[in-house]
């Protein structure tokens, strides 16, 4: 998830790529100078640059010091973002391994997704098209379990108030009793992106998904769960979303909500994670 990045401090952040990472990226590999490098738009933990060598363009991305945090597997990410890219769904990873801390990928020219984006039928109908060729894949890998994220939430959480306290183990319970009721009409177990905000997103001649650290493979509806769950607003479209990812039955719209709720939980509790106080009461499973 999007919000599941844990916050470092300043002096964390590297103000260029290192020699060592360059040297991954094509046309640099015998220590050419890079033709430009230019730091993009990225997460608290992750540090990313467009690098222009010889050969083109490329995305680096370089593991901060807290890159190993719940819900993220390196290996697991290459597996399966390299299953989405050769189905052209994801940028080609071109260089990096899990253990190195290091990713370089082709860079893709478009237009990142907007938040007003989710509010457009139109582009919801894309989005859904797009998840429809995603869930066609599968992977080896164990299934994706949300129980699992949120219990390391509140394991990595400072000792909190009692009240927050008997929130979040409130909070536990329900969430282990939405995934028992999800899990038993499973609509199948398939690589899903797990991560869908705006910002990995980008429209260019066809829809691109960019960002696969949060990849799963688990049931297609998490992801449209997601969805709803980070924007709310969205929902004015279920039907429609749900229709051109080829999850339009009837039965499948309470499963979609209880997918919701499952990543408005686990959102809910990343804030304790960070020790931040959550916005609100806990989400309510209906």
């Amino acid at each position: 998830m999007a919000q599941a990045a844990a916050r470092t401090t300043p002096d964390q952040r590297l103000a260029q790529p290192t020699a060592a990472a360059l040297l991954r990226v094509p046309g640099l590999e015998a220590g050419e100078a890079p033709l430009n490098v230019l730091a993009l738009e990225g997460g608290t933990v992750n540090q990313l640059w467009r690098v222009e060598s010889r050969l083109g363009h490329f995305v680096l991305r370089i593991d901060g010091p807290q890159a190993r945090r719940p819900g993220v597997d390196r290996r697991r990410e290459f597996v399966l973002h390299a299953k989405a890219a050769a189905a052209a769904l994801a940028p080609p990873i071109v260089a990096g391994d899990a253990d190195s801390g290091i990713m370089v990928s082709e860079f893709i020219e478009g237009r990142r997704w907007q938040e007003a984006d989710f509010l457009d039928r139109a582009t919801l109908h894309r989005l859904g098209e797009r998840l429809a060729q995603l869930h066609q894949l599968s992977a080896p890998a164990a299934p994706f379990e949300p129980l699992q994220i949120a219990q390391a939430y509140v394991a990595a959480a400072a000792p909190v108030g009692e009240p927050l306290a008997a929130a979040a183990a409130g909070l536990l319970s329900t969430v282990a009793a939405a995934q028992a009721r999800f899990a038993e009409d499973s609509a199948g177990r398939v690589i899903i992106h797990g991560d869908l905000n705006h910002l990995n997103l980008i429209e260019a001649r066809q829809l691109w998904l960019i960002d696969w650290e949060y990849a799963q493979v688990a049931d297609p509806l998490l992801d449209l769960g997601c969805v709803l769950a980070y924007y709310p607003a969205s929902a004015a479209h279920a039907q429609e979303l749900l229709a051109a990812a080829g999850l339009g039955g009837g039965e499948q719209r309470g499963r979609l909500a209880t997918a919701t709720f499952l990543y408005r939980a686990m959102s809910w509790l990343w804030h304790i994670a960070r020790g931040e106080a959550p916005p609100g009461e806990p989400p309510q499973l209906d």
